[in-house]
């Protein structure tokens, strides 16, 4: 089993909609680290993932997040 090592939460979300096993769930110094099984799949789960609404939807919840928060 080969082991895909993710630190972006939007993506991780992703990849676990996509239907990955999730092994781990830490973090690694500041950053989040979570552990999938993708059966193979990393490419085409990242370009699924670039082309969809995602990164969009992460970068709205980011900006609204700063508003509510005062960032």
């Amino acid at each position: 089993m080969t082991t895909f090592n993710i630190s972006d939460i939007s993506f991780a979300a992703f990849v676990l909609l996509r239907g990955a096993k999730l092994l781990s769930v830490g973090r690694q110094g500041g950053k989040f680290e979570f552990v999938f099984d993708c059966n193979g799949e990393e490419e085409r789960l990242e370009s699924e993932y670039v082309s969809s609404e995602f990164p969009r939807y992460d970068a709205a919840m980011r900006q609204l997040k700063r508003k509510l928060y005062g960032q």
